[in-house]
């Protein structure tokens, strides 16, 4: 009766301890498989968002080809405009030179002083249309550099949180290597335990087979220190998971903060990215603009070519019938024409006489 009554108070001694450890052990379990989720989260997270920052790296490239191409096609636009404009102020040098000829009558030469007028400030403002759109060309091309810039810089810190996770990892799996350590040594420390119960029952038995001493006396002699050392071993484990579940919290809140800082950066990204798209829709209208105003002024120049054509061919019938008129001008006043005038006054003055 009492050997039975010492077996069930040690294993009462005993069971509880174990039943502490098993549910430190499970909770511990958790929150590292917790942590390895919330872990794994994060890399995918951090995946997309290398995605996208690759992708707005392709978007800023070739809107920045695109600027370059648009700067390229504005300085073309400005080089014929300032040709059409020497072409515009030789023809109106021609049309001043036409309309100061004195058979032009002053209708024809007000008409043509007003389209030439026109014609100038039409020039005018598409020239400054596009000195316009060459300088949000110029603006858009700096913006897109500092953007490429800054993306770079982002790029860095990805990198940078990057290799901040790959270490959290690998902390994390020195974790789950350092638990598993833990659950061998917990299955040694049950195997003493065992072993110690063992060890009791055995001299308790021999004690009540040899009658040497009480049973209680025995187990007064082994259980006190056995208990002390379990007690030992316990705190110090307790002070271990401890210690790692302040460094897990600690790498969790870590890589969360970092995780705010990329999704703000990101944003900010999103917010250039909407701009210099702006940027570019406003270069491509004010191009638009330049083509529509380059064509009217090829089209008026043409118009303006045929006008001076026949305003050249006005002139030449013009000087063709004075050079006529001098000839006839001449005929009346050569020597020739004043003898035979002389002689026939002096023939009708002698018909007259008789």
């Amino acid at each position: 009766m009492s050997i039975s009554n010492t077996a069930s108070s040690s294993a009462r001694v005993f069971d509880p301890l174990l039943k502490d450890l098993s549910e430190k052990k499970q909770s511990f379990r958790r929150h590292v498989t917790s942590l390895a989720a919330e872990l794994k989260d994060v890399r995918s997270r951090l995946a997309s968002q290398e995605e996208k920052f690759a992708r707005e790296t392709l978007t800023r490239q070739v809107v920045e080809t695109k600027a370059r191409c648009m700067e390229e096609e504005i300085v073309q636009l400005q080089k014929s405009l300032e040709e059409k404009d020497g072409q515009l102020q030789a023809s109106a040098y021609t049309v001043e030179q036409i309309s100061t000829y004195p058979g032009r009558s002053p209708q024809c030469r007000f008409e043509s002083l007003k389209e030439l007028d026109v014609l100038r400030l039409q020039l005018s403002a598409t020239q400054a249309t596009a000195d316009g759109s060459s300088a949000s060309a110029q603006s858009a091309q700096l913006q897109c550099q500092s953007l490429l810039k800054e993306l770079d810089g982002k790029n860095s810190s990805l990198k940078e949180h990057e290799d901040r996770v790959n270490r959290v990892e690998e902390q994390l799996n020195h974790l789950q290597k350092d638990l598993q350590a833990r659950e061998v040594s917990q299955k040694q420390l049950k195997d003493e335990v065992l072993r110690v119960e063992q060890e009791i029952m055995q001299a308790i038995t021999k004690s009540v087979s040899s009658k040497d001493c009480e049973p209680r006396e025995i187990l007064d002699e082994v259980s006190p220190k056995n208990l002390e050392k379990i007690n030992k071993l316990f705190t110090a484990k307790d002070e271990e998971i401890a210690k790692l579940r302040d460094e897990i919290r600690f790498m969790s809140a870590q890589g969360k903060l970092k995780m705010k800082e990329l999704e703000s950066q990101l944003e900010k990204h999103r917010r250039a990215d909407q701009e210099v798209k702006k940027k570019v829709l406003k270069l491509e209208f004010c191009l638009q603009e330049a083509r529509s105003q380059t064509r009217k002024l090829q089209r008026m120049g043409e118009r303006r070519d045929k006008a001076l054509k026949e305003l050249r061919d006005q002139l030449a019938m013009k000087q063709q019938e004075g050079g006529l008129g001098t000839e006839k001008q001449n005929f009346w006043e050569s020597s020739g024409f004043k003898i035979v005038a002389s002689m026939s006054m002096l023939i009708l003055v002698v018909f007259a006489k008789r």
